[in-house]
């Protein structure tokens, strides 16, 4: 099998499901016990939070463990408004970001009355930092841009927004860079809050993490035992933690070789699409992220295409996994381009560092003949 779906999710590397393993094994008390287990076991999860908070340069920040990205959104979002509220009920956030994030936005529009701008792109998928600063307004009190586009690759630029922000006393800026971490080098020191998941980057499901300045205050989403500073009850998952920890300390450790890579694989199906322009329409544009290659078909369903890869045991995708059962159309390509036939039709590419040029070269030589096949 060929597998080309990494922005979904990663294979576990196996060094992280081994530390996953034994820490289960050796540390399976409840950390918020009071007993001398339970104060070891805690010991692990806060020397995790550290590691973590170490490996992004981010020590004077707190963490909060939640069950994945979007519970860390859902948590910084409506976490903050809901407690901020009286300070402001608008918010800002761009027409690309992930389901997490636009769905969390309308709710609260929806059931508390909060008011959300949502900023255009252009045709490569970029914010324009001007209609940003328009947007801003005396009553607004959240940023949030994702760092990384899930679909298309497009790098956002998180330090000039951030520079803008870091005025507003009052205006929080929260990133979801769910997509750039291992990926991109982006400086978050200016940034309110930031949402990271693990199996993304060669970890496990169902675990992510909020990090935040330590003077961002939010409403917890969830009541009980008051774990997490009150933030998140419920037990830990110390195991979880530390794999976590040492998922995050390899990609970074890794950075480079990998980087190098994947921009050879994404360069090499580039160069076929762009030959290939009277059939495909290339969505992906950045020259940061080599991760993730989107394009259009032109004449032919991407549905069927991705269907007959399928049974070739190629695995893409058409739009993210996140909303693909529901939405047939891609958000994103449809606020790029602006052109419907051109957002139903796109498959998403997404590399992984264990992925090989053989594959692409299988990967352009199969297209090739579907394409040739379906009518």
């Amino acid at each position: 099998m060929i597998y080309f779906d990494n922005a979904s999710t990663t294979l576990v590397d196996p060094e992280i499901l081994k530390t996953y393993i034994d820490l289960t094994k050796k540390h399976y008390a409840n950390p918020a016990s009071s007993h001398i287990f339970g104060q070891e076991t805690n010991r692990i999860l806060e020397l995790a939070r550290r590691q973590i908070l170490t490996s992004l340069q981010l020590e004077n920040c707190d963490l909060v463990f939640t069950s994945g990205a979007t519970e860390s959104n859902n948590l910084a979002i409506k976490g903050y408004a809901l407690r901020n509220k009286a300070n402001g009920k608008h918010l800002i956030v761009s027409k690309i970001e992930h389901p997490s994030v636009l769905e969390t936005v309308r709710e609260l529009e929806r059931e508390y009355g909060f008011n959300v701008s949502y900023l255009n792109i252009d045709e490569n998928g970029n914010i324009d930092l001007d209609e940003l600063k328009q947007t801003i307004r005396s009553d607004t009190i959240l940023v949030s841009i994702m760092a990384v586009n899930n679909e298309i690759g497009v790098v956002n630029p998180i330090e000039k927004i951030a520079d803008i922000i870091v005025n507003y006393k009052k205006i929080a800026f929260h990133v979801d860079a769910v997509q750039a971490l291992g990926k991109v080098k982006i400086d978050y020191s200016n940034v309110d809050m930031i949402t990271i998941s693990a199996h993304k980057i060669n970890g496990l499901k169902s675990c992510g993490v909020l990090i935040k300045k330590k003077n961002i205050k939010l409403t917890s989403l969830n009541h009980g035992g008051e774990q997490e500073n009150g933030l998140r009850s419920g037990t830990n998952d110390v195991a979880m933690a530390g794999a976590f920890a040492k998922t995050i300390r390899l990609s970074l450790d890794n950075f480079k070789e990998r980087n190098e890579h994947v921009k050879t694989l994404a360069d090499k199906l580039k160069d076929w699409l762009l030959v290939n322009s009277q059939v495909v329409i290339l969505n992906s544009h950045s020259t940061e992220n080599p991760y993730i290659v989107n394009f259009s078909l032109k004449n032919k369903k991407a549905s069927v295409v991705v269907e007959a890869l399928s049974k070739r045991d190629i695995m893409v995708s058409s739009v993210s996994a996140c909303s693909s059962r529901h939405e047939p159309i891609s958000h994103v390509l449809e606020a790029m381009s602006h052109d419907e036939q051109r957002a139903k039709n796109t498959i998403r590419v997404s590399f992984s560092h264990l992925n090989t040029l053989e594959e692409v070269e299988s990967f352009i030589s199969t297209l090739t003949e579907i394409l040739g096949e379906i009518r």
